[in-house]
């Protein structure tokens, strides 16, 4: 999945497969996560947020099933 870098202190990059539902998330310490069945409304959400940390921590983390690639 091709992820695109994002202005964050923890988070390096971000992507989205619109036909999976797929929210990948790497993050600047080397870990990637998959979330699960993530709408598309909150990927962008989550793209757009002023802090995409705490958009993440609130809105995702704990909500959406995932796994560590």
């Amino acid at each position: 999945m091709e992820r695109e870098q994002v202005s964050s202190s923890n988070v390096k990059s971000i992507g989205y497969d619109i036909n999976t539902s797929i929210l990948e998330v790497e993050f600047k310490n080397g870990r990637v996560y998959q979330y699960f069945n993530v709408p598309i409304n909150v990927y962008n959400a989550l793209i757009n947020a002023s802090s995409i940390g705490k958009y993440l921590n609130s809105n995702i983390v704990g909500v959406y099933k995932y796994t560590e690639l």
